[in-house]
């Protein structure tokens, strides 16, 4: 178990998350570009899983182009991990981002009671209908075996003074409840968190699906869906058991794994 940092951070106390988590290893960085773009580089000597974190960081990606909007107080981490260790078997891969997802909402309803969380499939949590959570897990370049898997939540950071077309569709923990949580808090709690709902998905014991429904935004909606080219509209009946989207075009329900779903108002 180690810790590499570049700095003492403002936000986290790196011997607490490494002594009260799963993680084996902490890289530390006062500002990154993106947390992700650490996790997927190479290193041999890397102990799994490892989590990669940062006081600031200033290019975060989202799906497809879509970036992530962070300033001080924001929550942003990677974690690099090889599902195997949790049994979760490759089939099961696509699973991992909605598994992330519950995490995220579990420890809202600790650090935000009372107030409505919800998910969008595949990798954002909403609070009070404004996102305040992105999830991206892409694999490394060349590996079969390990995932990296990207969280930004919006916890200490106000978006009082974000960009118009950021403040009208995110929000953060202190904008919900006016109470000052401590990144390192929230991260932790998310660490034991993810760590009981993994194993519980290589266990066969998690029961994704219900849970999902329960606060899934899109169940029930029309939505439209863009994957590649391609574009179709219909009624969303929430996920399937494999973790795709279940969406009604022509009277027929058919599963999707990947696209960029939007409801249609």
């Amino acid at each position: 178990m180690s810790i590499s940092a570049d700095y003492t951070s403002r936000w986290f106390d790196l011997e607490r998350l490494l002594d009260e988590s799963f993680v084996r290893e902490i890289e530390f960085r006062r500002e990154c570009g993106s947390t992700n773009d650490l996790a997927l580089l190479p290193n041999p000597e890397r102990k799994s899983p490892s989590l990669f974190l940062t006081d600031s960081q200033t290019g975060g990606r989202g799906r497809g182009r879509n970036q992530w909007w962070a300033r001080d107080g924001a929550l942003t981490f990677s974690l690099r991990l090889e599902p195997a260790e949790f049994l979760v078997t490759h089939e099961r891969w696509p699973l991992v981002s909605l598994t992330t997802a519950l995490a995220v909402a579990d420890i809202l309803a600790s650090f935000a009671p009372g107030q409505k969380v919800g998910l969008k499939w595949p990798n954002d949590v909403f609070l009070n209908g404004r996102k305040i959570c992105g999830i991206l897990v892409e694999p490394p370049l060349g590996s079969t075996s390990e995932l990296v898997i990207g969280v930004g939540i919006n916890v200490a950071n106000s978006l009082s003074d974000a960009p118009d077309d950021v403040r009208t569709i995110a929000t953060s923990i202190f904008d919900e409840t006016d109470t000052d949580f401590s990144p390192s808090d929230v991260l932790l709690s998310f660490l034991q968190r993810f760590e009981a709902l993994i194993r519980d998905l290589g266990n066969s014991t998690l029961n994704l699906k219900d849970r999902w429904q329960q606060q899934c935004t899109l169940t029930g909606q029309q939505v439209s869906l863009e994957s590649g080219d391609r574009r179709i509209v219909g009624l969303c009946h929430g996920i399937a058991e494999n973790g795709a989207i279940n969406v009604e075009t022509d009277g027929a329900v058919r599963s999707w794994f990947g696209g960029i779903v939007r409801i249609i108002h």
